[in-house]
């Protein structure tokens, strides 16, 4: 069965041709985009946040750069519209990723206990690290990020 979707980079010879995204997209897009305004409150407030709180616990800053990348905008077959929809999805899916780890670094410093297992619950990566559930001595080791 032949892919309905053609490849976003082109083939030699070949540019990209932007087709009509469909009434979904349409209607979806206010939606979708109006979301800039919380995100960057978010990102307002999650940074006062981690540059006053980090520093006073002593937890290492995290490095925004290494979170939040806006470079498939400058894909030089991407028309106008998409290179907007790229940059926008790069702010926003690396400001969520950024502020996952600001908040995972804060839950590692002051709650470094696994959930109670429950069916179908995706726990984060850094949980990992942290003692199991209802563990005491084991809490008590890496509270305030002393895993010794």
């Amino acid at each position: 069965m032949p892919n309905a979707t053609p490849p976003l980079e082109p083939q030699p010879g070949e540019a990209f041709v932007l087709s009509w995204p469909g009434w979904r997209t349409l209607v979806a897009s206010p939606v979708l985009y109006s979301m800039i305004i919380p995100l960057v409150f978010l990102d307002l407030f999650l940074e006062l946040y981690h540059r006053t709180v980090f520093p006073i616990l002593g937890i290492p800053k995290v490095v925004r750069k290494n979170y939040i990348l806006i470079d498939r905008h400058r894909m030089p077959f991407l028309p106008i519209v998409l290179k907007f929809a790229c940059a926008y999805c790069g702010y926003a899916n690396g400001l969520l990723h950024y502020a996952f780890k600001i908040a995972g670094d804060t839950e590692k410093h002051f709650c470094p206990s696994k959930h109670q297992a429950h069916a179908g619950f995706q726990a984060p990566s850094h949980h990992e690290a942290f003692s199991e559930y209802g563990d005491a001595k084991g809490f008590g080791q890496r509270f305030h990020g002393n895993p010794k």
